[in-house]
């Protein structure tokens, strides 16, 4: 499909999906996707929908930059159901401490798969690998000691 990126009124920034694209999408049974942009990245989303009525994918600023595009390109997107276990990618690092720590692991695979996928994210957004690695240890931690909400495992002290 093609498609403009836009900045939405909410100050996010991503792509409008039409009604008809939606529709078929979410026949499916899920609203998480993995979206492939002009043949050349490939990002996990989910197609969210405006209380106003109609349907849109938000776009990283990261990702923007990786496609070298702006508010008005038209991009051509596709989209195929994100069938992987997190509906994200699983970092090296917290993965290999959730293998090492079983307690922690198993309350990681009862969180939500929002709450699975916040964490993920906490630890990709690090961009060092020891950073990556502390940040999961923490994670960790405060998963052992009951404290599930990625906001809240990102407090200071708490």
């Amino acid at each position: 499909m093609q498609a403009r990126l836009e900045k939405f009124a909410n100050r996010m920034t991503g792509i409008s999906v039409p009604d008809t694209e939606a529709a078929r999408l979410l026949k499916k049974g899920s609203n998480r996707f993995i979206c492939t942009i002009n043949k050349q990245e490939t990002i996990h989303c989910a197609l969210l929908k405006w209380k106003e009525g109609g349907f849109y994918i938000y776009i990283s600023a990261a990702t923007i930059k990786k496609l070298q595009v702006s508010i008005g390109t038209k991009l051509e997107v596709s989209f195929k159901a994100d069938e992987t276990k997190y509906q994200s990618i699983m970092p090296e690092e917290l993965e290999a401490v959730l293998s090492t720590d079983p307690e922690a692991a198993s309350v990681f695979e009862g969180l939500t798969g929002g709450n699975q996928r916040g964490l993920i994210y906490l630890v990709v957004q690090v961009k060092s690998t020891d950073k990556r690695i502390e940040r999961a240890l923490k994670i960790a931690a405060k998963l052992k000691s009951g404290i599930v909400s990625p906001r809240k495992i990102m407090q200071a002290g708490g």
